[in-house]
């Protein structure tokens, strides 16, 4: 017996027993059997191996192999020598190459090659491994060549400023845009180049530099695509400059300013109001407008020695009022080892930046910004780290930015409603202390899209907790509409207040968490703002990075979180637990020393029973406590 010269028929009768052989739940693979049945009865031709069916559309290796494990049985059975087909290797097509070879990918992979067949003449087996080159125009081509531009090899360089760079250099856009649902930016080619190792991150906030191969492929990048950069020959030495460690000695308040007489010291101290107190003031009122002016033009004098930037004097210098003078870059200077900017009034414009997430409803996304524009308020939108709404100064030379001493979290009713029930309102509320911004509002629509249930009594608790306990400031409002009212308003007090100030801007470049945040702001506030006129702030790269849900936990902030999580324990009685038993495996020891279940279950009432306030444990939340911790 012999096997006829084509095998079509008989094909399609082993598909069918394939289909046959399914499971119900093997639904997705029967239909791609039956799609292949029904392929090869309408193709023409003959079929006598079985890769010969690698044409008929629907038929891809899985489904050869199986058809010749049936031809191999099928000629078994009836006594028919084994039918020897081609290998699938030989007969497939290859194919063709991901990425089209350019001159610069033939010198690396020759070289590459070279070195390989050097290798195994001495005998030594190593696998042929394809160096990375980044795509002409994508994410990663952008960022080296951003970073050699911005000559961020000795020091790194900022994601802002890499990403403001970027753009010219690539066809993807390196944010990500809400709007349009694309939530990754090409920046994230950040990824593969330090995967590589040809680009450094390191500090936090994070900076960027190229290493030393890094800088070898970037160069032979801008060599092969004929790129040029403006002010090639100018730019990095101007560069190191600026941003030179070696250049940016200690200087004080002092130094910086010079000392006024004690009777303008005392001036500045009893005209430096509080911002909360002025907010929703009329402005227009006559003697208010008589003092404001003679404020300004107090300050004005007092500053006329503080000019856009500071000069460049060497370490064994001092620095005099007449030291100070116009320039056209920002100088950087130290103190207790931190860089630090001065601005002075005028070299910066003040206004808002709203998150991406507040929006009046899906349809009406950009409701604020359309609104603030309307009115001739400048604003923006990105994501924000912590807020709903901050104030932000940026420098009209450099384009830095530094976020002020005002953030707004905006609640709907409901919204706060369920921020109290899982616990996001006391966690908020930390992070808000946490950013050592001296105003802080809680702006409360009173609009509901949903139900708030039974949490009327919490609501009320929540508001007074906010006004008195935390004192935070608080804004009430009807709607969207008003809230814009509201955030103009307070906008315009905002700007009339730093009208009259000069900035102190931090750049940290090694903070470990939150609280260091706080800690630096507040050391250099003690320093700068003893006499007035100046306010300190982190630029606004720092509060991204630092002020995120993300930022690095302690132990004794896990063992909070933790804690939290059983229904009933506020942040202020996580605290205290924490307080007497540091960590989790202290909470799980103490519970595994008592005597009894009972003793186990008043174990964290007998420890804070008595505690006061908002501390105190009762008993049904320490067997809740022991519920969660103690039953092991």
């Amino acid at each position: 017996m012999e096997l006829s010269s084509n095998l079509k028929g008989q094909y399609i009768e082993w598909l069918q027993e394939l289909v046959d052989g399914l499971s119900p739940k093997q639904e997705q693979l029967k239909i791609a059997y039956e799609k292949a049945k029904r392929n090869l009865q309408s193709a023409e031709g003959s079929f006598y191996y079985p890769i010969d069916l690698k044409k008929v559309k629907g038929i891809g290796n899985t489904i050869i192999k199986r058809l010749d494990a049936k031809l191999q049985d099928y000629c078994k059975i009836h006594g028919i020598p084994p039918v020897e087909a081609p290998s699938l290797t030989q007969t497939t097509s290859t194919r063709p190459p991901k990425r089209t070879t350019t001159a610069l990918r033939s010198i690396v992979n020759s070289c590459e090659s070279d070195k390989n067949e050097a290798h195994e003449e001495r005998g030594a087996k190593k696998r042929k491994t394809r160096k990375y080159i980044p795509k002409k125009r994508s994410g990663g081509y952008a960022i080296l060549l951003s970073l050699l531009e911005l000559n961020a090899i000795f020091r790194g360089v900022s994601k802002e400023q890499v990403i403001e760079l970027a753009g010219k250099y690539s066809e993807h856009c390196m944010t990500p845009n809400f709007s349009t649902k694309e939530f990754h930016g090409a920046w994230s080619s950040i990824t593969a180049l330090k995967k590589h190792s040809l680009v450094l991150e390191e500090g936090r906030p994070k900076r960027y530099s190229l290493t030393e191969e890094g800088v070898q492929l970037t160069k032979s990048l801008k060599l092969a695509d004929g790129i040029s950069f403006p002010k090639e020959s100018d730019e990095p030495d101007e560069y190191r400059a600026i941003r030179n460690e070696s250049s940016e000695f200690t200087a004080n308040l002092t130094d910086l300013r010079g000392e006024y007489g004690k009777e303008e010291e005392a001036s500045d101290i009893n005209n430096t109001s509080v911002m909360l107190d002025i907010t929703f003031q009329d402005l227009s009122t006559p003697q208010r407008l008589q003092n404001s002016i003679f404020r300004n033009e107090r300050l004005r004098t007092q500053t006329n020695t503080c000019s856009h930037e500071l000069k460049e004097i060497s370490d064994n210098q001092t620095i005099s009022d007449t030291a100070v003078k116009a320039k056209s870059t920002t100088t950087r200077r130290r103190y207790n080892g931190i860089s630090y900017e001065l601005w002075c009034n005028g070299d910066f414009e003040v206004f808002p930046i709203i998150d991406h997430r507040e929006i009046k409803s899906q349809s009406d996304r950009d409701f604020f910004s359309k609104a603030f524009e309307r009115k001739g308020m400048k604003s923006e939108i990105k994501q924000l780290a912590l807020g709903d709404i901050i104030w932000v100064a940026k420098n009209k030379n450099t384009g830095l930015q530094c976020v002020l001493n005002t953030i707004v979290e905006r609640k709907r009713l409901d919204d706060l409603a369920l921020s109290i029930r899982d616990n996001r309102f006391m966690e908020q509320k930390n992070r808000l202390e946490k950013s050592g911004c001296d105003n802080k509002y809680y702006l409360i629509e009173e609009t509901m899209s949903g139900n708030i249930g039974n949490m009327n009594e919490a609501l009320k608790t929540a508001l007074w907790l906010i006004l008195v306990y935390y004192k935070f400031s608080m804004i009430r409002t009807c709607n969207s509409d008003e809230t814009v009212e509201k955030i103009h308003a307070l906008h315009t007090v905002i700007s009339h207040h730093y009208s009259q100030k000069d900035l102190i801007v931090i750049f940290p470049s090694d903070l470990k968490s939150q609280d260091d945040y706080k800690k630096v702001l507040l050391q250099f506030r003690r320093e700068f703002e003893r006499k007035g006129g100046i306010e300190c702030c982190h630029n606004f790269e720092c509060f991204q990075e630092l002020m995120g849900k993300g930022d690095l936990k302690t132990v004794g902030e896990l063992t909070i979180h933790v804690l939290m999580l059983v229904k009933g324990i506020s942040l202020e009685k996580a605290v205290a637990i924490q307080e007497i038993y540091p960590t989790l495996n202290k909470i799980l020891m103490a519970y595994n020393t008592c005597s009894s279940e009972e003793e186990a279950k008043l174990l964290m009432f007998n420890v804070l029973g008595d505690a006061p306030g908002a501390k105190k444990i009762t008993k049904g939340l320490s067997e809740k406590i022991y519920d969660a911790f103690g039953k092991f």
